[in-house]
C-alpha cells in the first residue's frame, strides 16, 4: 500500500483508546508534564547556565563556552529525540510508552540535580549533554501520546493547550529561579524537582489507559528517512517548515536586548524586554487555544500555519524599519499570537503527515529535530548576518524571509 493511502487509512479510521469525553484527564497529565519538560530545558539556559559557566570558566570566554554547552545539549536532543521514539513505537502496545517517559523522568531528574553542583566548563557540559539527552527521551513519546489519547477532531485544541503549557513552563521557571531559588544549587535542585513531579501523573495516566491498537509493526528507520526526503504525504513539507520557522524564531530572539539598546534607544533594555516577553506570552495562550480549536471545526491546520507563518513575517518586516517603542509593542503582541497560532496549527499538521501511525514517536522525533538544529546554528546565522553589515535590522528583516520561506513549504502540504 503506498505511504499516502496507508496514513490516510490508519488516521482517519482508527480512533484512540481513550473516548472523546474522557480524554480530559489525559491531556491535563501531558499538559503539566509539558509545563515541567518546557521549564527544565528553558529555564537554565536563560539564567543558571550563563551564571554557571561564567564562575567556571571566567568572563573572557564565557559566550564560547555558552555556546559550546548549549550545542552539545542541542546535538544530544536531536540524536535522543528519534532514537527513544523508536523504542516508544516497539513497546507501545505492551507499555502504552508510560516506561519511556519513566526513564526520562528520572534520568532527566538526575542529570538537572547534577548540573547544579558543576564547578568546571567540562562537567557542565556534560551534564547539559545528559539533561538534554534524557529529557527528550521523555518529549518524542509525549507527543506520540496524543495519536493514542485524542480524537483527531481535537487534536488542534489539544496542541494550543501544550502549547499554552510550554509558554508557562518557560515564564514560571524563569521567574522561578530568579526570584523564588536565585542560587545556583538552589534553582538546579528546584527545576530538577519540579520537572520530575509534573511528569509522574502522566507515567500513572499511561499506565491505567486501554491499550493502544495498531495497525502493523511500524516501518523500518529508512521508509521513514525515505518519506522525509522523498516528500511522501507532506512529511517533509513540514519538517522544513518547522526548521525554516525556528531558526527565525531563535535568531530574532537571540539579539532582542541589544535591538532595543541600539536600534530602538529604550533607557532599560532588561525592562523593556521583560515587557515585551509578557505581551507576547498572553498573546500565546490566547491564539494556541483560539486557533487550534478554529482549525479543528475547519480541518484548515495547513491554512492557519500558512497565516501564522505569514504574521510572523510581516511583523520581522515591520521590526526591521520602525524606530520607537509603541510600534515594538504591538509587534510583540503580533508575535506572540502568530507564534501561538504557529505552533498549535502546525502541531497538529504534523500528525496528520506522518507516514505510519505505527511509528508515529520515531517520525515525529524526526520532527523535532527541526526544532534542535535551529538550537545549534541560530547563533552563528544571526552573528554572520550582523556582521556582514545587515545589523540588527537586518537581522529582523532575514527573519522575516525565513517565515515566509516557512510558509511556502507549509502550502506544499496536501489538503
Amino acid at each position: 500500500m503506498p505511504a499516502t493511502e496507508h496514513a490516510a487509512g490508519t488516521q482517519a479510521t482508527d480512533e484512540p483508546a481513550v473516548s472523546r469525553r474522557s480524554w480530559a484527564p489525559f491531556i491535563a497529565g501531558l499538559m503539566l508534564a509539558y509545563f515541567g519538560a518546557s521549564l527544565a530545558l528553558f529555564a537554565p539556559v536563560q539564567n543558571i547556565l550563563p551564571r554557571l559557566i561564567e564562575s567556571s570558566g571566567g568572563a573572557a570566554h564565557k559566550a564560547v563556552y555558552l555556546g559550546l554547552v548549549t550545542g552539545l545539549g542541542a546535538i544530544a536532543a536531536l540524536i535522543f529525540n528519534p532514537v527513544a521514539g523508536y523504542f516508544s513505537d516497539r513497546w507501545v502496545t505492551s507499555d502504552n510508552r508510560s516506561v519511556i517517559v519513566t526513564i526520562g523522568l528520572v534520568t532527566g531528574g538526575a542529570s538537572l540535580g547534577l548540573l547544579g553542583l558543576q564547578r568546571s566548563v567540562p562537567g557542565i557540559a556534560i551534564c547539559w549533554t545528559l539533561c538534554q539527552a534524557s529529557i527528550n527521551i521523555a518529549y518524542s513519546s509525549m507527543a506520540a501520546s496524543v495519536i493514542d489519547h485524542v480524537p483527531r477532531k481535537d487534536w488542534g485544541f489539544a496542541w494550543g493547550l501544550l502549547a499554552v503549557a510550554q509558554a508557562l513552563g518557560i515564564v514560571l521557571g524563569f521567574g522561578a529561579i530568579v526570584l523564588v531559588f536565585p542560587s545556583v544549587t538552589g534553582g538546579m535542585t528546584a527545576v530538577a524537582l519540579l520537572y520530575a513531579v509534573s511528569l509522574v501523573p502522566l507515567v500513572v495516566l499511561l499506565a491505567r489507559l486501554p491499550r493502544v491498537q495498531l495497525d502493523g509493526p511500524g516501518r523500518p528507520v529508512r521508509e521513514g528517512l525515505k518519506a522525509l526526503l522523498n516528500g511522501g504525504t507532506g512529511y517533509s513539507a513540514v519538517w522544513v517548515g518547522q526548521f525554516l520557522m525556528e531558526l527565525a524564531n531563535s535568531i530574532a530572539l537571540l539579539y532582542l536586548y541589544y535591538y532595543l539598546q541600539d536600534v530602538i534607544h529604550y533607557p532599560k533594555p532588561g525592562t523593556g524586554q521583560l515587557i515585551l516577553v509578557g505581551v507576547a506570552v498572553g498573546a500565546t495562550i490566547l491564539a494556541t487555544v483560539v486557533i487550534g480549536r478554529l482549525a479543528d471545526r475547519s480541518a484548515g491546520y495547513r491554512r492557519y500555519a500558512m497565516l501564522a507563518a505569514t504574521l510572523l513575517a510581516a511583523t520581522g518586516f515591520v521590526l526591521a524599519v520602525v524606530s520607537s517603542w509603541d510600534p515594538v509593542i504591538v509587534c510583540a503582541f503580533a508575535l506572540g499570537a502568530g507564534y501561538g497560532a504557529y505552533q498549535s496549527a502546525s502541531s497538529a499538521l504534523s500528525l496528520t503527515v506522518l507516514p505510519d501511525r505505527a511509528s508515529a514517536a520515531r517520525d515525529l522525533g524526526i520532527i523535532n529535530v527541526a526544532s534542535s538544529i535551529p538550537q545549534v546554528i541560530g547563533p552563528s546565522v544571526a552573528a554572520l548576518v550582523i556582521i556582514t553589515g545587515a545589523g540588527y535590522r537586518g537581522l529582523f528583516a532575514f527573519a522575516g524571509l525565513l517565515a515566509l520561506g516557512g510558509a511556502a513549504a507549509f502550502s506544499r502540504v496536501p489538503s
